[in-house]
């Protein structure tokens, strides 16, 4: 993206608040979440004790004893029922909302000065990037406004997973390439930590991992597409940019990227997901 623009979106929020609150998330979540400091927000995984995905999430620390989580719309009530179903006798209260949100992305993002609960820097590939989520945020001032669906195209460009359409509920955090963003190898135990722990410490390749596809602008290609080689599937679709020639892919872990497949009908080419901006501290 050559210059700074904005896109107006919504996130679902869980406000968490409590003397217990970070000591409890920090059971629940796979990211660090003592170590935030105030002001500070980083990605995460919600877990099954099985290592699949609950939900991926957004942890920002606002005040001594709150946290608040922000994913993709839909999946807020899904959160609080499945943290709030694990908690025992810790002083800890959940609420759930709507709040805007403001993506910037381009040149200057990480510049933009802005007040609301949730001002976190983005790591995406090549893309320098910021979001502010709060309830009843103004329009950017001085920033040029673009839909939704450029947002997502260039979401699925970076190769930034999104609940719903690349996570499904059989997704672990090795399949999505967020790994390195998302969990830390070094706090306590969270649900889940042993099948994740697993998986990294003996460098295991997932049953299917998230990969982007390139295809030729004529292509007509839709979420839920078969990836196929030498006549057998070999993966699917989930999430096509709007009237741009890439998307991104589940593909199995027997076939090696780069790979000349067919998607759609026609010729195409799965790719790993581009290399996103260091993002290797927990302070995100």
């Amino acid at each position: 993206m050559e210059t700074l623009k904005a896109a107006r979106l919504r996130r679902d929020v869980v406000l968490v608040d409590g003397a217990d609150a970070r000591e409890y998330l920090q059971s629940q979540l796979t990211q660090d979440i003592v170590a935030l400091d105030v002001g500070e927000s980083a990605w995460s995984f919600l877990l099954e004790p099985k290592a699949q995905i609950v939900a991926l999430v957004r942890a920002t620390r606002t005040s001594d004893t709150a946290i608040v989580l922000d994913t993709d719309p839909g999946w807020g009530e899904r959160i609080r029922e499945r943290i709030d179903g694990f908690l025992f006798r810790m002083d800890v209260t959940f609420a759930t909302a709507t709040w805007d949100a403001v993506a910037y992305r381009g040149p200057g993002a990480a510049h933009v000065v802005a007040t609301a609960p949730v001002v976190a820097p983005v790591h995406w590939a090549q893309v320098e990037g910021l979001d502010v989520v709060g309830p009843d945020l103004a329009d950017p001032v001085d920033v040029p406004l673009v839909e939704p669906s450029s947002y997502e195209s260039l979401r699925i460009w970076a190769g930034w997973p999104a609940m719903g359409t690349d996570i499904d509920d059989a997704a672990t955090p090795a399949m999505t390439g967020l790994v390195s963003e998302t969990v830390s190898f070094t706090k306590g135990c969270y649900t889940g930590q042993e099948f994740v722990a697993r998986v990294h410490y003996r460098d295991a390749a997932p049953p299917r991992r998230l990969v982007q596809v390139a295809f030729h602008p004529c292509a007509k290609v839709a979420s839920g597409d078969e990836l196929v080689v030498d006549g057998q599937s070999v993966g699917h679709v989930t999430s096509v940019a709007d009237c741009q020639p890439f998307a991104l892919a589940y593909l199995d872990r027997k076939i090696e990227v780069p790979a000349e497949i067919t998607c759609g009908g026609c010729p195409a080419t799965a790719e790993a997901l581009p290399a996103r901006q260091d993002a290797s501290s927990v302070h995100q």
